[in-house]
């Protein structure tokens, strides 16, 4: 949702800071790479990471766990022409629209606007090429690899996870295959 939190929403930068020192986690799951963290280097993470996960971490004891195993964002695998692409801005379009009308951290999170989420992003992934959705997989499955790795680390810490909206219905199966090291809980559960 990084272009959105910039525009007149109640979603914006200041809530998802507030959202997160709220919850005060003790680790803090974030789509950086490792190369990126150890040089403290956060051009190249989403602007969620850069200008409000950033900041809190380095004004509370929260601690930052890189996990992006890749800098690729979903954005990166849009064709650079043709119909393809034209059909996914499309979609890309539609997606900001049901950002913008859900408007509040509740609703972004909430059953409704994941169902939207998840079928226009299934649409979004069925342009790509077949190497392409092979490389998102694969992306997918090592951050999840990562963030068990983190909770295998430090067991019994509460954990928060902050990924690209367009991961999450890929991300959550491959957590759940993993409900003996840790519980999920839903953002209306907090």
């Amino acid at each position: 949702m990084s272009d959105l939190h910039r525009q007149p929403i109640a979603y914006d930068l200041d809530c998802l800071r507030k959202v997160v020192a709220d919850l005060a986690p003790d680790l803090l799951c974030a789509e950086i790479t490792m190369e990126s963290w150890e040089r403290e280097d956060f051009s190249k993470a989403s602007l969620e990471v850069r200008e409000a996960v950033a900041p809190i971490i380095a004004s509370t004891d929260i601690v930052l766990i890189p996990v992006a195993p890749t800098p690729e964002r979903y954005t990166d695998f849009t064709p650079v022409s043709g119909w393809r692409r034209r059909l996914m801005r499309t979609f890309d379009r539609l997606l900001r629209w049901g950002q913008i009308q859900a408007d509040d951290v509740q609703t972004v999170n909430g059953p409704w606007f994941g169902a939207f989420c998840h079928a226009v992003c299934w649409l979004t992934e069925s342009l790509w090429t077949t190497k392409d959705r092979a490389a998102w997989e694969r992306q997918n499955k090592e951050l999840v690899e990562n963030i068990v790795c983190a909770v295998q680390r430090d067991s019994g810490r509460r954990v928060l996870v902050a990924i690209q909206c367009q991961r999450l219905h890929r991300l959550m199966p491959l957590l759940y295959a993993h409900d003996d090291l840790f519980k999920i809980v839903a953002y209306q559960n907090l």
